[in-house]
């Protein structure tokens, strides 16, 4: 490694993929300064060809020299197979790191005693380093893992410090439920321009648009704009024209539309790029 710190992650799934991807598009990192344990060889094989990653499929070969070590298991996983005894093989200075949304930070400091533990929620924006990052930092050396913590998720997007594993829990189903959200809406309204004849690449660029003006309107609110935001809201006749166009444009049947989907990508993959 070309500056002695060794990196691993333990999990082989989208987390791992989403935070290389990331670390290469936003932070300009090369993903072979990152370890991957993978259960199989033909993973091991994709990560080295889609990411140049360090995958292997024995975690040995890098834990006795670990110094950040993180943790992505998906969903589901049996973290107890995948975490008991990891604690043994490591540094004892090991900053632990857990992107993994079922362990709180009594379970990290569990399967971790005596080190430094951080628990983080992210969601799939820090792809453009616009991600939303929440955390919470364990008791031990509590200060230097925040430190860490913002070093680590303040290059991916917007950071936020929790108090406690119940508040991280609600705002991971905000994060969670509004990414949600978010993308089944904006897939809504651009199939809904589409389907009365406004192409998807004008579409996507006003919707799009829209979204990024709403969310600098909400966080960069002064005196000038909450007034002027009073008289816009007062104006009956535009709210209720918004509401006809959502009507006519069938948006909200589109949008529980796309809820019941078994096909994931049909949310997720933005479709209407793909189709094209």
């Amino acid at each position: 490694m070309a500056d002695e710190v060794i990196r691993g992650i333990i999990g082989d799934g989208f987390i791992t993929e989403l935070i290389l991807a990331a670390f290469t598009r936003q932070v300009g990192r090369n993903p072979a300064d990152m370890y991957v344990a993978c259960k199989t060889e033909e993973r091991c094989t994709q990560f080295r060809d889609y990411y140049n990653a360090n995958a292997v499929t024995d975690p040995m070969v890098f834990l006795p020299k670990v110094k950040i070590l993180v943790i992505a298991l998906p969903m589901g996983e049996n973290i107890e197979s995948e975490l008991i005894g990891i604690d043994k093989k490591i540094p004892k200075d090991t900053l632990i790191v857990s992107c993994t949304y079922a362990l709180t930070i009594e379970m990290l400091e569990k399967y971790f005693p005596g080190h430094p533990v951080i628990r983080t929620i992210l969601n799939q924006m820090i792809l453009v380093g616009e991600g939303m990052c929440i955390y919470a930092v364990g008791s031990v050396k509590s200060a230097n893992a925040e430190m860490m913590a913002k070093l680590f998720l303040s290059q991916l997007g917007k950071t936020v410090k929790m108090s406690s594993d119940k508040e991280i829990e609600m705002a991971g189903d905000l994060i969670i439920g509004g990414t949600m959200y978010s993308l089944v809406a904006i897939n809504s309204l651009i199939e809904g321009a589409a389907n009365s004849g406004l192409n998807f690449e004008k579409s996507t660029e006003i919707v799009s648009q829209v979204f990024t003006g709403v969310s600098k309107f909400i966080n960069e609110s002064d005196e000038v704009i909450e007034n002027l935001y009073k008289h816009f809201s007062d104006n009956k006749k535009f709210v209720e024209r918004g509401k006809e166009i959502l009507r006519n444009y069938d948006i909200l049947k589109l949008m529980q539309n796309q809820l019941p989907k078994t096909d994931e990508r049909e949310i997720f993959k933005f479709h209407y790029r793909w189709d094209r």
